[in-house]
This record gives structure tokens, sequence and C-alpha cells, in this order.
């Protein structure tokens, strides 16, 4: 540890912290300056992470930190309990826990300081998949991928030029090489286009008509890229157009021969469907839900049961048991075969509706399969949205249009089998009309039939007779269900009670034997730190002196080091000024000669000196006299220079003229004698 003490400390003293700590000081940081100097640290790494301590809350720098070490890679203990003493202790700014976070950064700053750079432009923005379905949101992922991929490939260039070794003088020496090479470029050029003015008419006008020929060239290249685009968009769009076509035709498909009547029956159908999910079946789960809630909550509510508990569960268990079977027997006894004419027709409506029931059950799990496969679907659509028939090899598409077809024909089967799922509810739902129509036919016979013989209302009376007995069946059923399940509980109960029972009994017995051993221990415990307290108070009423005492000695031991430091530095300067005044006193009592020059005195090195400026003071003086005195004749001098010098460029500018008149006038003269009519011999 102190050698990790004495590399923190060392490091810190560095630029660019520049702390100026020793061991003592460093040691006696506060927690909360400790953490500023972990903080000055890592923001010498991260520049954004420069802030002070004490404006920001204690929360959030912790936060910061963790996300900045683990960004850093810094790896902390592995196991639980360390990891939570390592955080507490971050939080709290123990030296334990810091002081080796300061080694690991300072160790590897360098190393830190390019995976901190490197993280602002490789860690990848995560992007949500619904957001990516977007063709805009794709491209530009795609891109940002593609830049940071290029950006991975370019620093490793750069890394890899950076440790191949070469020279300041390598370089040097192929700059210069470079240099060479487009001086003599420049010269060729040069000497051609010289060539050219000279051999070629109009050579400004043919060099100018080049130089837009490579232009369009050029603007013929990027137009030959963007048609290739154009191109390749333009598959893409129809290879889209032709899926959606695809689409729009199968559902024509499916749509043909439908007309407006079919549509609303099927939109009733639908709706009849949705509306006895909603009012039948979803309120029936959502009660037993309900009642295993309650079940599950009074079971959780209940205390830890104790062997008294379990003997009352049991006699309560058995008679509810008896309760159940006497009313199981009383309900056997009432139902009596009965000359119900309506009984045939309620036995179909039972089966209509537990029929209905399973029908909608299935209507809801094909419902759901069918959200799924709509879902895998989107993102199949989704991921090959982009791909175009040049990006698949021949297997590769055979392969997926095997797999397409194989799909197609799994749909069309689960189609079929809603179709007829579809038709057989409607056949069942036609014969209960019809039974409907039936029943309120028989309905109006006997209510003829009630006041021919005069007894009016009799099926009202009988109808509601037959209502209260089937809520009583229903409730006697939802009863028995009730019991059932109780039964069913209780029984389970039991069988936890009892293997609870079974593993409790071995565990109370050790917890006996345990707690004896712990009351036997608690009592050694409690008499040991009564003996440790007393001792620590004496030893800590004896150690306060002798700290203070410490304390003090050190205090003025170092001030008495430094003391003696400032004394035998200013001892050796009074001696070294000692040694110099008697040894100059020496030289000058018994003198020195002229020849040597090394054991003069300062009187006489100083007396030469002045003599030596004194004398180049004269010669200044009487440079500066010639100057003056001759100035005058220098400045008419150097006019009559610049008037020759005007008067040869005056003369060089009538000798241009002269030749430009004379080449045009020879010119003139040719053109003339071409002009002219020569007889041909």
């Amino acid at each position: 540890m102190s050698e990790d003490m004495k590399f923190i400390v060392e490091n810190l003293n560095k630029k660019p912290f520049s702390k100026k700590f020793n061991l003592i000081s460093f040691d006696a940081l506060e927690p909360l300056q400790l953490l500023q100097v972990l903080n000055d640290v890592i923001s010498e790494i991260d520049p954004q992470q420069k802030v002070d301590l004490r404006d920001e809350p204690p929360e959030d720098t912790a936060v910061r930190m963790f996300s900045i070490l683990r960004l850093l890679k810094y790896k902390p203990p592995t196991d639980q309990g360390n990891l939570s003493a390592f955080r507490l202790g971050l939080v709290q700014g123990d030296k334990l826990v810091v002081h080796p976070i300061l080694c690991y950064l300072l160790r590897n700053i360098d190393d830190l300081n390019t995976r901190m750079y490197l993280s602002r432009f490789l860690v990848k923005i995560d992007v949500p998949m619904d957001m990516l379905q977007d063709d805009t949101v794709q491209s530009t992922f795609s891109t940002y991928e593609s830049l940071m991929k290029e950006f991975r490939d370019v620093h490793r260039a750069k890394e890899k030029i950076k440790s191949s070794g070469a020279t300041a003088a390598e370089i040097r020496k192929d700059i210069a090489n470079m240099e060479e090479e487009r001086r003599q470029v420049k010269a060729r050029l040069a000497r051609q286009k010289k060539k050219v003015r000279d051999n070629v008419p109009n050579a400004d006008a043919a060099i100018k008509a080049a130089q837009q020929q490579r232009g369009e060239k050029g603007k013929e290249r990027e137009l030959a890229m963007q048609k290739v685009d154009q191109k390749n968009q333009l598959l893409h769009t129809e290879q889209r157009y032709q899926r959606l076509r695809k689409q729009l035709r199968e559902l024509q498909t499916a749509n043909m021969g439908s007309s407006a009547e079919g549509l609303i029956q099927q939109l009733e159908e639908e709706n009849a469907g949705n509306a006895f999910t909603v009012k039948e079946k979803l309120p029936k789960e959502l009660e037993a839900a309900h009642q295993l809630r309650e079940v599950l909550k009074k079971v959780v509510d209940e205390p830890v049961l104790t062997p008294d508990d379990f003997e009352t569960l049991e006699a309560k268990l058995h008679q509810t048991n008896e309760v159940c079977q006497s009313l199981h027997e009383e309900r056997l006894q009432q139902q009596r075969p009965g000359d119900d004419k309506l009984s045939l027709f309620r036995q179909q409506a039972a089966v209509v509706s537990r029929k209905k029931a399973a029908v909608a059950q299935t209507l809801a799990e094909r419902r759901e399969e069918l959200g799924n496969l709509e879902g895998e679907l989107a993102e199949k659509r989704a991921k090959f949205d982009g791909v175009g028939k040049d990006d698949l090899e021949p297997d590769g598409m055979n392969k997926l249009v095997s797999a397409v077809r194989r799909d197609h024909d799994e749909m069309r089967a689960q189609k079929r089998k809603l179709e007829a799922l579809q038709a057989e509810n409607g056949i069942k739902e036609r014969t209960l009309d019809l039974l409907i129509e039936r029943e309120q036919e028989i309905k109006q016979e006997l209510v003829e039939v009630e006041e021919q013989y005069g007894i009016t209302g009799y099926q009202k009376t009988q109808h509601k007779m037959e209502k209260v007995a089937s809520r009583k069946s229903k409730i006697d059923e939802q009863k028995e269900r009730v019991l059932e399940e109780m039964s069913a509980l209780v029984i389970e109960l039991n069988k936890v009670i009892e293997e609870k029972k079974a593993t409790l009994t071995p565990l109370l017995a050790d917890m006996r034997t345990l707690r004896q051993a712990f009351t036997a221990t608690k009592t050694r415990y409690d008499e040991a730190k009564a003996k440790y307290d007393t001792t620590r108070s004496e030893v800590e009423s004896e150690l306060a002196p002798l700290e203070q005492e410490v304390r003090s000695l050190r205090q003025s031991d170092m001030q008495q080091s430094s003391r003696l430091l400032y004394l035998q530095a200013t001892v050796e300067a009074m001696s070294v000024k000692l040694a110099r005044a008697a040894t100059e006193l020496k030289l000058y009592q018994s003198g020195v000669k002229e020849q040597d020059a090394k054991q003069q005195t300062f009187r006489e090195f100083h007396n030469k000196t002045m003599v030596h400026v004194e004398k180049q003071s004269k010669e200044l003086k009487q440079t500066q006299k010639d100057v003056r005195t001759r100035h005058p004749e220098n400045i008419k001098q150097m006019k009559m220079w610049q008037d020759l010098h005007a008067l040869m460029g005056a003369k060089r500018e009538a000798f241009k003229q002269q030749e430009e008149q004379r080449q045009k006038q020879v010119a003139q003269d040719q053109e003339m004698l071409a002009n002219e009519d020569h007889l041909v011999l």
C-alpha cells in the first residue's frame, strides 16, 4: 500500500496535475478532498467530467463516477459483498477504495485517453427496433454504421503508421523527394506548354478546350454513377411495387364474390363474436382470476401456523367435507325428472352455448396467431425491403421461394380452417335463431291454450319458476365448484402442512440446540464486550495525550529540519563568498603577472574591460562622424543611379516597341506578297 501511495504522489506532483503533495499531506486528505483529487484525474482523461464536488449532490457524483469507471473498464471486486462495499466506499471517499482507482488511472492514463477518445465515436446509439422500420431511419443508421467502420479503419491505419517507427529524417527526405518530383513535373509542364504555344496556332484556346473536355469527362463519370444509382433505386421501387401489387391481387382474390350484404354479415358475425367475448367470456375469466387472487391473498395473509393451528384446520376440513357431502346428497334428491316440454330446447341451447364458447376460444387463439404472423410478416418485409433480386444468389432465391410457398400453403390451410369454423358458427347461430323462433311459436300456442282453459299466466309463472330453478341450479353448481375447489385447496394445504411439518421438525430441534448455544455465546460475548469497552476507554484516555505529544514533536521536528536545511544552505553560500574574498585579497596583496590571466584580480579584469569599451566607443564615434560627412554625397550618387536605372528602362521599352512594329511590318509584307499574282513557269 505504501508503494502505491508513493506512486500516486509522484504522478500527482508531475504535470499536468502539479499537486505538490507529500506522503503525509496526501494521507491526511479528507474524504471529499480525496474524491476531488480522483475527479481531477478523471477530468484529465475526459474534460467533460471537470466539476467542483462541493457544488454537486453526492448521488449525482456517485452515478457519474460509476458510469465513467465502467466506461474505462475498471474492474472492482466481483463478488456481491465486495461490490456493495466498493460502492459504499467510493461514495464515502474511503482510502482503501479510492487509492486503487487512482493507481489504475495513473498507470494507464495514455491508454485511457485513447479509449475515451474512441468511445465518443465508437459507442453505438441505441435505436429501438420499431424506429428502424422506417426507411429514412434505416438508411441513416446504415450510413452511421458505415462511417463508424470507416473511422475504425482510419484509426487503425493511423496507429499502424504511428507504430511503424518512421523517423523525422526519413519523413523530411520523403518530402524533399516529393518536392523535387513536383519541381521536375512543373518544369516538364512548362516546356510542354511552351512547345505547344510555339507549334500550335491558337494554343490558349486549345488548352482551354482540353480543360473543358476533362471537366466534361468528370461530369460524365458522375452522371454515369448517378445513372447506376437511379437504376438501383428504380429496381428496388419496381420490386416493392410488384410486392404491393401481389398483395393487392391476394386481397382482391380473397374478397372476390363478396357483396355489401356479405361484408355486413361478416362484420355482424365478428361483432357478435366480440360481444360474446366481452360480455360472457372475459367476465367469467376475470371473476375466476379474482377468486384465485382472493384465495391466494388469504393464504399469504395467514400467519405462521403452529401445531394447534394445524389441528384446528384439520377439524374444520373434516366438518367442511361433511357439509359438502350432505349438500351433494340433498341436491341429488331434489333433482327429479319432470315433464318439462322445453328440456330438449334447453339442452340444445346449452350445447350451442358450450360450442359457442369453444368457437370463441378458438377464434381468440386464431386472432392471436394471426397477429403474431402479421408481426413476423412486417419484420420480414422491413428486413427484405431494401434487398433486390441481384443481391440474392440462385440457391438463396430458391430457398426463399420454397419458404414463401410453404408459408402460403400453411396460410391457405389455416384460412380454410377458419372459414369452416366461421361456417359452422353461422350454422349454429342460424339453428339457435330457428330454435328461438320455434320457442316463440310454442309460447304463443301455450298462451292460446291457457286462455282457452282459463289459466292465463300459467306459462309465465312456470317460466319464472324455471328461471328460479335454473338460477338455483347455477348457484348450487357454483357452490359445488367452490366447495370442490376449497376441498382441493384444503387437501393441498394439508399436504403442504405435512411437508412443512416433516421439514420443520428437525429444524426446530436444531433451533432449540442453537438457541441454547446462542444464549451461552451471547453471555460470553457480553462479558468480553464489557471488558473490551473498559480496556478501550482506558487505552484511549492514555493514548490521547500521547498522540498530542507525538503530533507536537513531529511538527517541531519538521520545523527544526527545515531550519537546519536553511542554515546549512546559508553556511555553504557564506563559505563560498569567504573563500572567494580570501583568494581575491591574496592575489591583490601578492600581485599577479600579466601572463597569468587566469589568476588576475577582479579589479584588474574590470579595468581592462573599461579600457576596451572606451576604445570601441571612440571608434564608433569616428565612424559616425565619417558617415555624417559623406551623407550628402552618397545621397546625390544614389539619385544619379536611380535616374540611370529609369533611363535604361525607358530605352528597353522603346526597343520593345520598335521590335513589335518591325514584326508587324514584316507580317504585313509577307501577307502582301502572298496576295499578289505570280507567274508560274
